[in-house]
């Protein structure tokens, strides 16, 4: 089967689960935008810190799928199923901070997020409903993570559609007391995105359990996690949830700044991220798909395969992405008119719709680097110390200088952020020819693991 033929073939089930997340992301937002402002940007707020647990479960998770691709490439089960075990242990764990956060302290929170009290006041009620969630929806980000791993991706697909075609039915129900449901507002959306997640996870592990997709563990796949497995799968696993935190906390800082601009400011940039969501969804398909075939090689040894072929995936991601920049401009004009916003939110869209447009080429390039390539490769703690590094030492002041002290206009403030994102670039392309992410992680797991239990 062909390179580009077996990336189509991941990737486009991905992209599919990826834009109906984003279009009921966009429809859930056009559902609480005509509740106004202060909804709007309450929900945005609220889903700030599930923003930062999801980017750690998927750090969590894409660090197993090191492990998962390349026991693939070696077609050993029991090692998935043990690498299966021990990240849906971890996941769970890393939720409970999230929960006690959400549940017991909302209103601490979200202060931390926004000063608005009116802001704080609509967002406490939602956040504590959609706290119920999150353990689910960590065990379902994990076997979905493993699923396309071993190339069946199509399967979370299905049961993502089931889940946020659920979502959007329930939202429209409970916020605006639709279909013989009780008119709930934005406590409405959270409840209908608690529910929409149970029942994502129910019908994915009945799937798995019924068609015995690899993945599947038992106790005896926990009993069989010596220390020396634990200690080298967070060795190549925890740099990974430690980059996703440092970036989903580097991202949350900014919204923390734009949200002590204006309101007007933070309800642009969550109208903006539900629109730019679009534009990414292909282009991150394709680099999780990249990481899925580059691991499966280099599980396999075959090393100067998955360097060429990793290049010629490079070339068509960064080509996606030209085109993916250019179209999410014209979107942006035809579907800025749909919300309830002020002019001047708008306005802030817009131009900063159009820099980010402008960028999308070098942030695919780094996304396929950082998620596909160096991490596939266990290069984890390198991309950790990029990331963290341009980040906070770079974008974040740049941000709160430009906004909190030279007070600038929003577009201008984003386009600094985008100075991060070109050194990264720049320190990316030097590490991918250096090839030091070319090698085998799991070959090592069997000096100290027999591969059947």
């Amino acid at each position: 089967m062909g390179l580009y033929r077996r990336l189509f073939r991941i990737a486009i089930p991905v992209a599919v689960q990826q834009f109906i997340f984003t279009s009921v992301n966009f429809v859930d937002t056009l559902m609480i935008g005509t509740l106004g402002e202060t909804a709007i940007a309450a929900v945005g707020l609220s889903n700030q810190l599930f923003f930062l647990y999801n980017l750690v479960i998927f750090g969590l998770a894409s660090g197993g799928a090191i492990f998962f691709a390349q026991y693939w490439g070696r077609s050993d089960i029991e090692g998935i199923a043990r690498s299966t075990a021990l990240t849906s242990l971890l996941a769970l764990a890393f939720s409970t901070p999230f929960f006690v956060l959400s549940f017991f302290f909302p209103r601490f929170t979200l202060s931390f997020f926004s000063p608005d009290s009116a802001v704080i006041i609509v967002g406490v009620p939602y956040l504590k409903i959609v706290a119920l969630s999150y353990p689910f929806f960590a065990i379902t980000f994990v076997m979905s993570m493993v699923l396309r791993s071993v190339e069946h991706a199509i399967v979370p697909m299905f049961t993502s559609i089931l889940e946020v075609f659920t979502n959007v039915l329930l939202n429209y129900g409970l916020i605006f007391g639709k279909l013989g449901m009780p008119r709930f507002g934005v406590c409405g959306a959270g409840i209908a995105t608690s529910l929409a997640r149970m029942i994502g996870f129910v019908a994915l592990l009945s799937v798995i359990l019924f068609r015995r997709y690899p993945g599947r563990f038992g106790w005896r796949h926990v009993r069989s996690l010596s220390s020396k497995f634990v200690s080298h799968f967070l060795r190549y696993t925890f740099p990974t949830v430690a980059n996703e935190f440092a970036w989903a906390a580097g991202v949350t800082m900014y919204s923390v700044i734009y949200a002590h601009m204006s309101t007007q400011a933070i309800a642009a940039r969550n109208v903006m991220s539900t629109i730019e969501g679009f534009a990414f969804s292909f282009t991150f398909a394709l680099a999780s798909a990249a990481g899925v075939i580059v691991g499966k090689e280099l599980g396999a040894s075959r090393f100067k395969e998955a360097y060429e072929d990793s290049k010629r995936i490079l070339k068509l991601i960064v080509m996606v992405a030209v085109v993916s920049g250019l179209a999410i401009v014209g979107i942006t004009y035809g579907v800025i008119r749909l919300f309830k916003i002020s002019l001047r939110a708008k306005e802030m869209v817009l131009a900063a719709m159009i820099i980010s447009a402008s960028f999308m080429p070098v942030k695919s390039f780094n996304a396929v680097n950082i998620v596909g390539f160096l991490r596939a490769g266990g290069d984890t703690r390198f991309s950790f110390l990029l990331e963290a590094s341009t980040l906070w030492f770079v974008g974040v002041p740049l941000c709160a200088l430009g906004g909190l002290i030279l007070k600038m206009d929003f577009f201008i403030v984003y386009l600094l952020t985008m100075v991060e994102e070109s050194l990264k670039a720049i320190m990316l392309v030097f590490r991918f020819k250096g090839k030091k992410w070319v090698r085998n992680v799991v070959e090592k797991t069997y000096e100290f693991e027999t591969p059947h239990v």
